[in-house]
């Protein structure tokens, strides 16, 4: 951290524990497996035993697709082939065996997470003997997918967030760590580091490209190393998640418009952007050209819609429009954003991260960077409200807008500087209702907020943590050192900074507009709402209403009658 970032020392000192916090806060969770993380860990197994089939492993997901005879994995290969070292090295110790035992010892001492009791015999071609073997194969394999986690999710959150740190830093000196924090609390990131998925890898990598092209624009003089090294992380974010390629072509037209030179010079630039953007994506060229004989076959062709008695009755899952794209929806995109599981219903900061991004560029000078932030927002937003499954499946909000989080995030560290209470208070139910997904039921299918509130109070349903791992059960007790590091790394990043009353009064209000339309506005598409009398979504919002008000009491207590001093000569640089 000191190599990467020239903070004066108590502000270094919090970043390092806060992100530790978070670290620790995304390790201890150990979640049970859906489709998508079994079609992951389909891969990587496959890829082990030489081959890019998952024939052997196709019933253990839905997210398959069949062609010529095999299955695959829908899934675009970076995620496995970044884990499949770790996956040798653990299976090479008999770390399978390890995780066998480990199922079998949280099973023992509580309801186990791992262990699927309802899984519909439809889903396994009617048979109840293959059903009961696919659910013991998925407890047994929580523990090594886990594990595999580590170096898949949680490292890459991490890194994500020292990246927004730096940026941050950058971009509005003394706002980078709440940013990064809040990025990691208070937004889907947080959930989305504890499970085997590729949207924090992906978003890692995308940011990383953004990082690198932003340290090349603000040195003395054009260099293209840098710009292949960005095209090469974007090319790299394409072959982890196949919609980064909209954050690969934004940020490519930032890196290369560099001010003062012209149409030749950017043309040169584009040129060395794309041979790193082509050298990324070359794994999974070569991925196609060893799977389907090509490297134009794309995963998602052939995508298995109905598995009936053979595994793929039906294919075509995503052959309506461009791979399931059609015309945006308006009336979707506002879902996206105000529904249950809307991003702005359960991560109402986010909302001030758009508002930080007009900050970033009327009032902190950075014009380019908050156009590109806003244009990928943008892009994805109206990307996402063509795609048939705009949510993609039963996850606690839209997860195919987790690219866009790092780029609000720069919007976030111009709010914090300019407005720290109201993103205090928007802060606190944003972690609140994250951390009840994450805690409870991340997959939450068709339960809503509500029935989050219902596994926390009535049913002690949570998921289990390495707690559960050595058999301490899966109740309160074993989740609180995930709420405790959440916590503390929320208030290492308060601003240390005095908060005029009516800047708490502006939080407050903030808090109650948030309230009421996550009260109200999910009723609009027929979801639970508290205003149609649904109290457990009522008292989940207001359990988060009551953490924003801590934290702004938080804020005005730590502040002091000046602010803290801003280093200008200690920027923070790159290693």
């Amino acid at each position: 951290m000191g190599r990467l970032l020239r903070l004066p020392q108590s502000r270094r000192r919090r970043a390092l524990l806060a992100l530790l916090a978070l670290g620790a806060a995304y390790t201890l969770v150990m979640q049970n497996l859906g489709w998508a993380q079994t079609s992951y860990f389909a891969q990587v197994e496959s890829f082990a035993n030489g081959t890019p089939r998952i024939d052997a492993h196709h019933w253990e997901t839905r997210d398959v697709s069949y062609f010529h005879g095999h299955f695959y994995s829908v899934k675009a290969p970076g995620l496995a082939l970044l884990t499949l070292p770790l996956y040798e090295a653990l299976t090479g110790v008999g770390a399978d065996r390890l995780a066998t035992h480990v199922a079998a010892v949280a099973h023992r001492h509580g309801d186990s997470r791992w262990h699927y009791t309802a899984l519909p015999i439809h889903n396994y071609g009617y048979s109840v003997a293959r059903r009961n073997r696919v659910q013991r194969e998925l407890e047994d394999s929580s523990p090594l997918v886990w594990a595999l986690g580590l170096l898949g999710n949680v490292a890459p959150a991490l890194a994500l967030l020292v990246l927004v740190l730096w940026a941050g830093e950058l971009l509005v000196p003394g706002a980078g760590l709440p940013a990064a924090v809040t990025l990691g609390a208070g937004t889907l990131v947080l959930p989305f580091a504890t499970q085997f998925f590729g949207h924090v890898l992906a978003a890692c990598l995308a940011f990383g490209a953004f990082c690198v092209a932003l340290r090349e624009q603000r040195g003395a003089r054009p260099r293209a190393a840098p710009l292949l090294w960005a095209g090469l992380l974007a090319g790299l974010a394409i072959a982890t998640e196949y919609p980064l390629a909209i954050a690969a072509g934004l940020v490519g037209v930032y890196a290369v418009w560099r001010g003062g030179l012209g149409w030749p010079a950017r043309a040169r630039r584009a040129l060395v952007y794309a041979v790193g953007g082509a050298l990324g994506v070359a794994p999974l060229a070569a991925y196609n050209m060893w799977a389907f004989g090509t490297p134009w076959h794309n995963s998602y062709q052939g995508a298995v819609r109905v598995s009936g008695y053979s595994g793929h009755a039906g294919l075509g899952l995503n052959d309506g429009g461009f791979f399931g794209i059609g015309v945006p929806s308006p009336s979707t995109a506002l879902e996206l954003l105000f529904s249950a599981r809307g991003l702005l219903t359960i991560a109402p900061v986010a909302a001030a991260g758009a508002y930080g991004l007009v900050l970033l560029h009327r009032r902190c000078g950075q014009r380019a960077e908050a156009l590109l932030a806003g244009a990928v927002a943008l892009a994805y937003l109206v990307y996402d409200s063509g795609y048939w499954t705009p949510f993609g499946g039963g996850t606690p909000g839209p997860r195919f807008l987790i690219p866009i989080l790092p780029f609000l995030a720069l919007g976030l560290a111009a709010a914090w500087r300019a407005r720290p209470a109201l993103v205090a208070a928007l802060a606190g139910p944003s972690a609140v209702l994250l951390l009840a997904g994450t805690l409870t039921r991340p997959l939450i299918g068709d339960t809503e907020s509500a029935g989050l509130w219902d596994y926390l109070i009535h049913h002690d349903l949570f998921t289990n943590t390495l707690l559960s791992a050595v058999g301490l059960g899966n109740a309160w007790a074993q989740t609180l050192p995930v709420i405790v590091c959440v916590a503390v790394a929320l208030g290492l990043a308060l601003p240390r900074a005095a908060v005029a009353p009516r800047e708490l009064l502006l939080g407050a209000g903030a808090l109650a507009l948030w309230l009421a339309v996550a009260a109200s506005a999910p009723a609009l598409w027929g979801a639970p709402a508290w205003i149609d009398g649904d109290h457990g979504a009522g008292e989940l919002f207001v359990a988060g209403a009551v953490a924003g008000l801590v934290l702004l009491s938080a804020l005005a207590l730590l502040g002091s009658p000046r602010r803290e001093p801003v280093e200008h000569d200690a920027v923070p640089q790159l290693a």
